[in-house]
């Protein structure tokens, strides 16, 4: 089959999609990504046999039609269906695999003249995540953008789809609730490809770097809903029992800046490390670098329904891991015995288990050991790709075309 795939996005360093492109590739169909270029990428190049098309366009325009999606101003979904539609002729599209809620629209205009399948790959749960992305709360975006009218249009554009893939179990009981047929509905989770991750070169120097520290890392996006803060405020409270304490933050976002005025206010500057952005390649000498590895992210219904690459990644490395109780994550973390769980938004609690693990070498070690094992076992690429594999194979499309 010629699939497809529409990515609002630069295609590389996209670990999920860069791994769905290599799974159907192997899998025997064609697969053809129309992407965004932010000025330094070819148009046009291969990538696993693959046909990467690139639409050039600024960080910046993107940045700001994409805030206007689904308002008054929706300008977006119009440049984008234009682009679809002679993606679609040019490379004679048989399915459309589209990723993330918004791209819905965009999608379904241009697909009007040809009645494709559309195959709807959501990455998290938008929706409520609008409740968190610093744009949409903020002066004109609070202003412009009408959650309720996201809600409504989830509810039609999922139904629409022809197939949708989430990305934990938990997101399932979501989606039916919102009146998706479950045979309709594949998990396609977020874990590690054991193969791209653990080919990264170690930089020795970078670990060499903080080997005299005790570090407590965390690799990822900058916003509020990430539970920086609650890190950060619980540094006072390390640094008493734990002297050579150092919280390493690698990444950065909307809330970078008040990030570092916190850790200034709070007079800890010296005990963590703001890294900022870094190349996927370096990701795994930092993991390797840590005593501890960190997801903090606030329990809310985004969070509750998603899950994030970075605790496979630290569990393939041997981190024990702390991290919030967020649905997904606790019953991963709590099933496996690869870390330790805190109340999320509370530093207290988050520094009394950093210290608990830090008097205790022999839970670390067996954390790690555990958290590999199931990786190897359970949570790679190679094992939920399976279902990537099969939706395609269970799918009818020539039912879904005649709809």
């Amino acid at each position: 089959m010629r699939i497809g795939m529409i990515l609002d996005n630069e295609f590389t360093g996209d670990l999920r999609v860069e791994n769905e492109v290599t799974t159907l590739q192997n899998a025997g169909h064609q697969v053809f990504v129309l992407c965004l270029n932010y000025g330094k990428k070819k148009a046009e190049e291969k990538f696993n046999d693959a046909q990467i098309v690139r639409i050039p366009m600024s960080l910046f325009v993107k940045k700001k039609l994409k805030g206007l999606n689904n308002t008054i101003f929706n300008l977006y979904p119009v440049f984008w269906s234009l682009q679809i539609k002679y993606f679609i002729s040019q490379y004679k599209i048989e399915c459309l695999h589209v990723h993330d809620l918004w791209m819905l629209e965009s999608a379904y205009k241009a697909n009007k003249s040809f009645n494709l399948p559309v195959i709807s790959d959501l990455h998290e749960n938008f929706v409520h995540a609008l409740n968190h992305y610093k744009y949409a709360n903020t002066f004109p975006g609070n202003f412009l953008i009408s959650k309720e009218r996201w809600k409504k249009s989830e509810i039609e554009w999922t139904k629409k789809a022809t197939h949708i893939i989430t990305v934990i179990e938990e997101a399932v009981e979501r989606y039916k609730s919102l009146g998706i047929d479950e045979d309709k509905i594949s998990v396609v989770a977020n874990y590690v490809n054991l193969d791209s991750f653990l080919s990264s070169l170690i930089d020795e120097s970078l670990v060499n770097r903080f080997k005299d520290k005790f570090t407590l890392t965390y690799v990822g996006g900058f916003d509020s809903h990430r539970g920086l803060e609650s890190a950060i405020k619980s540094v006072p409270q390390l640094i008493k029992t734990i002297p050579n304490f150092l919280l390493i933050l690698v990444g950065t976002g909307s809330n970078y800046k008040d990030l570092v005025e916190l850790a200034k206010s709070l007079n800890v500057s010296d005990y963590i490390s703001f890294e900022g952005w870094q190349p996927n390649e370096k990701l795994s000498s930092y993991i390797k670098a840590s005593n501890l590895c960190l997801i903090p992210h606030l329990k809310t219904v985004h969070t509750d329904n998603t899950i994030p690459h970075k605790l496979f990644q630290y569990m393939i490395f041997e981190k024990p891991v702390i991290a919030t109780n967020c649905n997904p994550i606790e019953r991963i973390i709590n099933e496996t015995g690869a870390g330790i769980i805190y109340e999320s938004n509370n530093e207290k609690d988050l520094a009394e288990k950093v210290i608990g693990l830090f008097k205790n070498l022999d839970l670390q070690n067996e954390m790690g050991r555990l958290g590999k094992q199931a990786v190897l076992e359970k949570y790679n690429w190679d094992e939920t790709s399976k279902k990537l594999t099969l939706l395609y194979e269970k799918v009818d499309f020539k039912k879904s075309q005649n709809k």
